[in-house]
């Protein structure tokens, strides 16, 4: 019997939308300054979660989506707020 690899999500942000999330976020100076810089930056995060041996899923975070559940649930756009809604989002995409 195998063990089930643990799942984890990664926030995950487009190359459009990724200027207008980085001034959202109260918190911008935790996200790279580039869209380039951040890609290389998560890529690097998810292939040593792979070798790991974790399952990793990548959580698009849109900018219209996450300013509203944040201001639906009292947040600040953060990495709290971002870490919180991934595994929201996780969450809802393993009952289906």
């Amino acid at each position: 019997m195998t063990e089930a690899k643990r799942k984890i999500g990664l926030p995950w942000y487009s190359r459009n939308d990724y200027a207008e999330i980085r001034n959202m976020m109260a918190d911008r100076h935790n996200l790279a300054p580039s869209y380039e810089q951040w890609l290389a930056a998560a890529e690097n995060n998810e292939s040593v979660g792979i070798q790991a041996g974790l399952e990793i899923e990548r959580i698009l975070i849109e900018p219209s989506s996450f300013s509203r559940w944040c201001a639906t649930n009292g947040l600040e756009p953060d990495s709290v707020a971002r870490m919180r809604y991934v595994a929201e989002s996780q969450a809802k995409t393993a009952k289906v």
